[in-house]
């Protein structure tokens, strides 16, 4: 399945068909300089040629991309009660987004998603950190990693929560990418405390029974009141308002966003923000691009460091067909989600699932309480920036505000002519504008 899902991929067919017509343009420059053959060279380099400029439109076959409806630049309201407040937030991204320089070079979704995570070096990856455990309602613990800047925890400075992607199996200062980098631009560059958020199971975590999924809020419902008691500690008792902050990647970001929702007017941040999380995952399910490419990577890595044998007796008791499961009839996320986590967490279906996950759902997008930005890129390969519903959202809600930027694709956005010097510092700066712009009213 994974190698036929890469054939379906238009940036594996554009690089064959690169491959191919430089190989012509070579071999018709070889039979001119060499024999003479002149009908010869110019046949081979015009389907060169024509190799070349079908790898640039697209090469026919591959599975269609979702035409994209939601426009780029800033979305909010501002005829409502938070008109000053969402001005001022639009006016620090306008001003933040004309002095940016996207990687000129790297144009396609697919790059821009892939590469960062070839080449940015890890500046996080020497971090020192804080281990704190919690323990769950149903007994699971969990872990949160603080990280302080050099001179300690400044109380004039925000504390920021970062969420992982979906199932990472390494410790973030191992893996290096968005969340180790953002940790090392807020705490060192920035002097801000940072809370790294290690979901149960995964890292170098470990669970008895009750595994990791996207729809349950309730361990980062202790992660932030654990945070606000700990900032009441450290602030006293004449601090009112806690600058406690959160960013969410990916399945972090849906989860965050859920989790305002969920909670409303009762959710103990100052605010909060979502890079390339959906909100509606069932609006996603369409985005047939993403299922039958690179949701198979995505399904091939959770099951190979998700699930483990000695969960095998307790997914079969509930029902989950445990060898259906892991073998290639199981090829997409949409799949395991159907076959493995709706079925091991009691929903009815991936639909219920997938709805149970979404602020879109049951109307959790109207309990938003506090701003929450979404940011997220129009070509985007694995979640649709249609499924965050920025034109329904923003006329009735107006916590809610997007960023939504041509280019990007999945938690990438390299920057500058040399990116692997900025790393992720697209999402980095975004946080830092957002939470500058939040703090400003006060």
């Amino acid at each position: 399945p994974l190698l036929m899902d890469l054939l379906r991929t238009s940036i594996f067919r554009s690089f064959v068909a690169v491959c191919l017509g430089l190989w012509a343009l070579l071999m018709s420059a070889a039979c001119w300089y060499v024999d003479h053959l002149q009908w010869t060279s110019l046949s081979r380099g015009l389907v060169g040629g024509c190799l070349l400029l079908w790898a640039l439109v697209g090469v026919p076959g591959a599975v269609p991309f979702l035409k994209v409806e939601t426009d780029t630049g800033f979305h909010c309201d501002v005829t409502k009660s938070a008109a000053a407040r969402n001005s001022r937030i639009r006016a620090s991204f306008e001003a933040w987004v004309q002095n940016l320089h996207p990687c000129p070079y790297v144009r396609g979704g697919e790059l821009c998603t892939i590469l960062p995570f070839l080449w940015n070096r890890n500046r996080g990856g020497t971090m020192k950190y804080e281990r704190v455990w919690l323990e769950g309602s149903d007994s699971e613990r969990f872990a949160v990693d603080w990280v302080f800047p050099p001179t300690g925890h400044d109380p004039d400075q925000p504390v920021v929560l970062l969420l992982s992607g979906l199932a990472p199996d390494k410790h973030w200062t191992k893996a290096g990418g968005f969340l180790a980098d953002a940790a090392w631009h807020l705490s060192c560059r920035k002097g801000m405390t940072v809370a790294v958020t290690v979901a149960r199971g995964t890292m170098d975590t470990q669970v008895k029974e009750h595994l990791f999924h996207g729809a349950r809020v309730t361990d980062l419902r202790d992660i932030v009141l654990f945070s606000e008691s700990a900032l009441s500690a450290a602030h006293g008792a004449d601090r009112t308002t806690l600058p406690l902050f959160a960013a969410g990647y990916s399945m972090g970001g849906i989860i965050l966003a859920n989790y305002c929702g969920q909670y409303g007017s009762d959710v103990r941040l100052r605010g909060a923000v979502n890079f390339s999380g959906v909100y509606d995952g069932v609006y996603n399910m369409k985005f047939e691009y993403s299922v039958k490419t690179w949701q198979s990577y995505l399904a091939h890595n959770v099951k190979t460091n998700y699930f483990c044998e000695r969960f095998r007796p307790i997914a079969a008791k509930r029902g989950v067909d445990v060898d259906r499961v892991l073998s290639r009839k199981v090829a997409s996320l949409l799949d395991f989600d159907r076959e493995f986590i709706a079925v091991y967490n009691g929903y009815n279906g991936v639909r219920d699932y997938y709805r149970a996950l979404s602020v879109a759902a049951e109307d959790k997008w109207k309990k938003v309480a506090v701003p929450l930005l979404a940011v997220a890129a129009q070509d985007d390969p694995i979640t649709h920036c249609d499924a965050l519903r920025a034109r329904d959202f923003t006329t009735v809600n107006d916590n809610l505000l997007y960023l939504i930027t041509p280019r990007g694709g999945h938690v990438g956005w390299p920057l500058g002519w040399r990116p692997w010097r900025q790393g992720f510092d697209f999402m980095n700066e975004a946080i830092e504008v957002f939470v500058q712009a939040v703090l400003a009213e006060d």
